[in-house]
């Protein structure tokens, strides 16, 4: 049994690396440009966190608050209005997509562009100060991005221009700030442009005179798909943006997964309960989670409630040892792994963690394979002691834990669970139970159901 066990696990292990490597492409996105004068306080054709508000005609980020326009931009002039308070930055995420971003921060002493990518080293393109940004009043900000040349200037002033030989692809815009800072921005304008263009005098005329040739803003179709994206430029250890295809391949990697942990739990668990009842949850709960992180990536108020959440299996559900507690969380950590896309690590864990609990089972010098629930009703004139029941049972099983114990003058009646390495040691102590006292009542249940 355990060769063919092993044998079906390499199999779907091999089968689970195939789908793993072999993602969906991704679909290219085109965009157009816009123009934001924050007259709308409804915030059309923008995400953001809930706290993010418009006010007086200013848009305002809140403190690790964020704001992003919908849709996907390549070369582009980009112009807008910034003003700040409190202590932090204000990072601007742009070119923003599963593949990477590029995050301007300005903070009181300068600017500096770096090139972000998900699970690698971040690379710094340039830096500049700057004694513009060290003023509580509007600072104009313009970046203009033609041939892979990144040119950013403030105030009219050019203080950065780059060029990145290893461009990243087109993505979308996202504004955050970061630490205790609250960030307003007005007069926001994107020129889509295939040539480079020169910083102007000034970010303010140059807005105005992009009026005019903007395009109208794309429709809310094509702009569903590069919602998800900003979130990459929040945190290199994000997973990849959503996708139909590559969440219906998560869900089937959460049930495969979870299949494999409650055959090992099963097989290998040593918990005297029942394992194979137990198990049976495992799937629901890793699938359950898979789909709860993919809803609350977006939201840190739907995070905080699945503190909550999955607090309920821990308090409410009926725990016995705590193999089942560990079991169970691991099956829950399968699901945030696949939930954020992060496969390769989630494969990974669950491969080292079935390897370990494989050897720890075969290196373990005696492994009981009959779980059973034994009761045990002696009556007088011939009844038996707790004592010499229990001495004898110890000679017998491999574990042994006592659930109940009555006794009265007349009767007494012992629940046990018991586990043996064999099914002839059952038999061995049937019999010795039966030398102990002719008239002893034994009855045995199986403790893992029926198979």
């Amino acid at each position: 049994m355990d060769r063919k066990f092993i044998f079906r696990i390499t199999t779907l292990f091999l089968w689970l690396a195939v789908i793993m490597f072999n993602p969906f492409p991704a679909a290219a996105q085109a965009d157009q440009g816009f123009t934001e004068s924050f007259d709308d306080s409804q915030l059309s054709g923008w995400e953001h966190a809930p706290e993010v508000i418009v006010t007086d005609g200013v848009l305002r980020i809140g403190p690790t608050q964020f704001a992003a326009p919908m849709g996907g931009w390549q070369d582009f002039t980009l112009t807008f209005k910034l003003r700040y308070s409190g202590e932090g930055e204000t990072h601007v995420n742009y070119r923003t997509s599963e593949q990477g971003s590029y995050l301007l921060i300005l903070n009181p002493e300068g600017i500096r562009l770096i090139k972000t990518i998900p699970q690698g080293e971040h690379e710094e393109l340039a830096q500049a100060n700057s004694d513009e940004l060290n003023t509580s009043d509007w600072i104009n900000v313009q970046i203009v991005l033609a041939d892979n040349t990144h040119t950013i200037s403030i105030n009219g002033e050019s203080l950065i221009k780059v060029t990145d030989t290893a461009p990243l692809n087109p993505g979308g815009l996202v504004f955050v700030s970061v630490g205790q800072r609250t960030t307003d921005l007005d007069d926001v304008t994107m020129q889509l442009s295939t040539v480079a263009a020169e910083p102007g005098p000034s970010a303010v005329e140059s807005s105005e005179s992009l009026v005019e040739e903007t395009v109208t803003r794309p429709d809310q179709t094509s702009l569903t798909k590069t919602f998800q994206e900003f979130f990459q430029s929040l945190s290199s250890s994000q997973g990849s943006t959503f996708k139909a295809e590559v969440f219906v391949v998560n869900l089937l990697l959460a049930v495969f997964t979870s299949f494999i942990l409650s055959r090992v739990y099963i097989y290998w668990g040593g918990s005297l309960s029942n394992r194979r009842k137990f198990a049976a949850n495992f799937m629901l709960v890793t699938v359950t989670t898979t789909f709860i992180i993919l809803v609350v990536r977006s939201s840190i108020a739907l995070s905080l409630g699945l503190v909550g959440a999955l607090s309920i299996i821990r308090f409410r559900a009926a725990i016995k040892e705590p193999e089942e507690l560990a079991y169970l969380f691991f099956a829950i950590s399968l699901g945030i792994g696949l939930g954020d896309n992060q496969r390769a690590i989630t494969l990974v864990a669950l491969t080292v963690v079935v390897i370990i609990i494989g050897l720890s089972r075969l290196l373990r010098q005696t492994q009981a394979d009959v779980n059973l629930h034994l009761t045990i009703s002696s009556n007088s004139p011939n009844k038996v002691t707790m004592e010499q029941a229990m001495n004898l049972l110890a000679q017998h099983t491999e574990k042994l834990r006592l659930l109940q114990f009555d006794e009265t003058s007349e009767v007494l009646e012992m629940s046990f669970v018991v586990e043996f390495r064999h099914i002839a040691n059952l038999n061995n102590l049937r019999l010795a139970l039966q030398e102990l006292s002719p008239d002893l009542h034994i009855s045995f249940l199986d403790n893992k159901g029926v198979w």
